[in-house]
């Protein structure tokens, strides 16, 4: 079983937002757990990003401490982005709006981009923190996109790759940490790359140097993404409301 650990990052902005996390095997997570609790010390139980105070140098030393420590443990970085204002004037005030936000926008293509590297035979977990305004889509969105037909969804025995999936509170669990700080990193990256969180967050970046599965969607392809996403669901509509009058 391989799972992933996913948290977000800029959700509720217009500006880029962020899916992210890492994907690895039980002993990559293990190994994970018994390194990142050494690394916040005994003062803190979990790593929060937005709690963080950007003003003091031990906030520098404890990234720098956490941040190497997804690579050594032999984990993969997985991701997607979006910027919302991208395609803001396409949902706004439509039926649609809140079903293309843009967690939604971006959960899709990290999940299919993830399938695509799960060996044949392996099977997949998905943990995300808790977002309570987007789950019960979230969970549509991910049983609608798996039960269309997809020859690299599932192994050639014909069992899905993707076992299960859930959402758990924040800091029930350290394994989600990593994902805070990876989507944080690239959120802020992608809005100032010469700012001061961006040069703290480094420690996360630099050693995957880029290579990560998943991609940054561009404003021309989510724009045509939306459009197509739009048409398809006023389409089932019609659809629907016809088949309710015969």
């Amino acid at each position: 079983m391989l799972t992933a650990y996913i948290d977000e990052s800029g959700q509720h902005g217009k500006d880029w937002m962020f899916l992210a996390g890492f994907l690895g095997n039980d002993e990559q997570w293990k190994q994970l757990a018994c390194e990142w609790r050494a690394g916040l010390g005994q003062q803190r139980k979990t790593l929060h990003m937005r709690k963080l105070r950007w003003n003091t140098d031990g906030t520098r030393k404890l990234l720098a401490r956490l941040g190497p420590i997804p690579h050594r443990c032999g984990l993969t970085p997985i991701l997607s982005g979006i910027r919302y204002g991208d395609y803001e004037d396409l949902v706004s005030k439509s039926r649609a709006e809140k079903a293309l936000a843009g967690y939604i926008t971006c959960l899709t293509p990290l999940i299919l981009q993830v399938l695509r590297v799960v060996p044949d035979g392996e099977r997949l977990e998905l943990v995300f923190e808790n977002q309570r305004a987007y789950e019960p889509l979230a969970n549509m969105a991910i049983s609608t996109l798996m039960a269309e037909p997809c020859e690299w969804k599932a192994s050639k025995d014909g069992t899905l790759k993707l076992a299960k999936w859930s959402f758990v509170p924040k800091g029930s669990t350290i394994m989600i940490d990593p994902a805070d700080y990876f989507a944080f990193a690239l959120r802020e990256l992608w809005i100032n790359k010469d700012s001061k969180k961006t040069l703290w967050c480094d420690p996360i970046m630099k050693p995957f140097d880029g290579n990560a599965i998943g991609f940054i969607t561009k404003r021309n392809l989510i724009r045509d993404m939306v459009r197509s996403s739009i048409i398809s669901a006023e389409y089932q509509r019609i659809v629907t409301a016809f088949g309710s009058k015969r």
